[in-house]
This record gives C-alpha cells, sequence and structure tokens, in this order.
C-alpha cells in the first residue's frame, strides 16, 4: 500500500497553505496526494547520499511549473526534476546528519495552493573496515580441481570481492558472498594447467560510496601436483652492514646519477661516488602495491643485493635489471653502505618510482 499525504491531515505532515475550503469539494481535497515519499516519513539511518523524491498523483493533476522544492529551507527547484508525475532531487553534496525537512509546494490544474511536509533522519556512515583477510592454501600448492576458499571479515551489508594477485602479473576478481553478518567467502575452483608458484590474496570491501582493501599475510600456490609444507621465506630485503666503532663523512656513499623520489625506467645503472677503492654494498628492492595496496614481501623483489669496488676516483656502479612484476608504480629502495679498512659507513637510501 502507498504511504500517502493526504490534504488537510496534520497527522501526515501535509499542510494546506492556500486556497478556500468552501470552494473545494471534500473529494478533491482527498484525490490530490503526494505518494511514495523517497525516504519515507520519519525514516532513519538514512544514507546522506540519498536522493530525496515523490509522486503526484492525477486527480486533480498537478501544474509542473509551479512545483517548488526545499530542502532544510533551501530551494532546490532549480536543480531538481519534476514532471506532471513525479518530482526527484539529487544532492550535490552529502546531505547533514541529524533531521533533514521536505517541504514541497505546488498547485493543481484547479489553481489550488498545495504544501506538503515531510522529514527524515541521516545517519553518518559506518566506516568501511576489514579485519582479516585468510585462506586455506596455507603451506601447500594446490593442484587442479582443488578450491581455494578465501574468508574476509569485515564491516557487514558490504559489497565484497576478492582479487588474486598471480605471480604478479594477473590480477583476477572474484566475487565473496555475505554468509554471515560481516563474514564473506569466496570460493575459487583451481583449473588445469593453473600455474601459480606465489599469488597474493586482496580482499576488497565497498559499502556507500565507501572502498577498503587488505592483503592475507600468506601467499597460496597452484600447481599440477599438490604439496605441503612451510612456504618459504621471501628473504632479506636489506643489508645495513655492520657500522664500525668510528664513520668517515665522505667514506658514505652518495648517489650522483639520481635523487630521492626520481622516476626511472625499467632497467636502470645507478652511479654513486665514494672514497676511492672502498667496497660497497648495494641492494636494492622493488616493491608493487595493487590498486594502492601494498603487498608487503608477496609483492617485493629483490632485484640487486651484492658489493661493488670503487675504482681510483671513488665511483661506482651497478646495473639493475627489471623487476619481476614490471608495473607502473612500482616503488625501489635503494640502500648502499661502503667500508674501507675496518671502516663502514651509515647507510645511504633513496626510493624511486618506475614510470
Amino acid at each position: 500500500m502507498k504511504t500517502k499525504f493526504w490534504m488537510g491531515l496534520t497527522a501526515t505532515g501535509l499542510l494546506i497553505a492556500s486556497g478556500a475550503l468552501s470552494n473545494t469539494s471534500s473529494n478533491s481535497v482527498l484525490a490530490q496526494q503526494v505518494v511514495e515519499q523517497t525516504p519515507a516519513v520519519n525514516s532513519q539511518n538514512v544514507s546522506p547520499d540519498t536522493s530525496i523524491a515523490g509522486e503526484f498523483e492525477s486527480n486533480p493533476a498537478v501544474d509542473p511549473s509551479s512545483v517548488r522544492i526545499f530542502v532544510n529551507g533551501q530551494d532546490v527547484t532549480s536543480r531538481s526534476t519534476i514532471t506532471r508525475s513525479f518530482f526527484t532531487y539529487r544532492p550535490d553534496q552529502p546531505l547533514p546528519v541529524g533531521q533533514v525537512q521536505v517541504q514541497v509546494q505546488y498547485r493543481n490544474v484547479r489553481g489550488e495552493q498545495r504544501t506538503a511536509n515531510w522529514a527524515f533522519n541521516v545517519q553518518q556512515p559506518q566506516l568501511v573496515r576489514i579485519t582479516s583477510v585468510t585462506h586455506n592454501a596455507v603451506g601447500t600448492t594446490q593442484a587442479a580441481g582443488s578450491t581455494l576458499t578465501v574468508t574476509i571479515n569485515g564491516t557487514p551489508g558490504s559489497e565484497a570481492s576478492v582479487l588474486l594477485i598471480q605471480d604478479g602479473r594477473t590480477v583476477r576478481e572474484v566475487a565473496a558472498q555475505e554468509r554471515s553478518s560481516g563474514v564473506y567467502v569466496a570460493n575459487i575452483s583451481v583449473r588445469s594447467g593453473e600455474r601459480v608458484s606465489e599469488g597474493a590474496v586482496v580482499g576488497r570491501l565497498r559499502r556507500q560510496n565507501q572502498t577498503t582493501y587488505a592483503v592475507a599475510s600468506q601467499p597460496f600456490a597452484w600447481g599440477d601436483t599438490p604439496t605441503t609444507g612451510q612456504t618459504p621465506s621471501t628473504g632479506n630485503t636489506g643489508n645495513t652492514g655492520n657500522t664500525g666503532s668510528s664513520t668517515v663523512t665522505d667514506l658514505k656513499p652518495r648517489f650522483t646519477s639520481h635523487q630521492d623520489g626520481d622516476r626511472v625506467n625499467q632497467g636502470f645503472t645507478l652511479v654513486g661516488q665514494t672514497r676511492p677503492n672502498a667496497s660497497v654494498r648495494v641492494n636494492v628492492v622493488a616493491r608493487v602495491s595493487v590498486l594502492g595496496v601494498d603487498l608487503g614481501n608477496i609483492g617485493s623483489d629483490t632485484l640487486v643485493d651484492r658489493d661493488i669496488r670503487a675504482n681510483s676516483q671513488g665511483e661506482f656502479r651497478v646495473q639493475v635489471p627489471r623487476p619481476r612484476i614490471p608495473v607502473p608504480g612500482t616503488e625501489y629502495t635503494v640502500r648502499a653502505t661502503a667500508r674501507l679498512d675496518n671502516v663502514t659507513s651509515e647507510p645511504t637510501e633513496i626510493r624511486l618510482r618506475q614510470q
């Protein structure tokens, strides 16, 4: 049954602003109605980005040129869509939290002026959060026919999906279903011929124009033959060296080819300066993020980790290869420490980003 505003019944919030009742039959008053209000009268917990709308019943018809719409006292008529049958208003900005007052003024084809009022309550949307992302392939390689089950725990009532980063090259998106309040599950069948040596599982929740991501702490693997055991670690991603009891200022490496924050191409050469004939330990780690989510060790790739001898002028250089995951936005952390005559310098670190 439609929710209706009856003219003259103040219990429904509808008032007769003008027009003499003596010139209007009771049937015409009752027939003039506004129905299907959105949000409904006295609605609670309404989203700030809601639209406001209603329908005019056609007996008698409404003159659309006479319609005026006010929200919290502000005239929004020029930003509304108005016809003989309905009106709708989409706010340019989120509505304020608390009670929102709507007033619709209009005139029917008989020249009778009417005013409809109603209110609803807007609530601040709950922040979307993910508390955990887990899966059933920790420490094992799943074979064809197996099922990778991913569970996301987070804000109830969200739209959930899982992003599988397969060996850093492809992103596969799978929808997840809310099995119980705030618990989302996605089941992914491993197809024949699918091989993933190290894949990342990213959970995503969307709700009321908010989106959040979280990464499972363990990678997954797919192959032809199922295996079990501990997942190998990705290794040490840095080397700070052994700092001696004293340092020499000009021993500390400095890079002459790049500055912190520079952008680089896939594969580049680092050139630096230290004291002549010093041994320089250079470590370069590429780190990938997907949709703004840092994949941690799963998305890191150690490209260089070795000692280089500076020449007689103190110059050293090292070729940095392309990363295993060559995607735009890859961040390179470059760390260098020099050693000479049992003295170790303080480390130098810069960050570069792939174009």
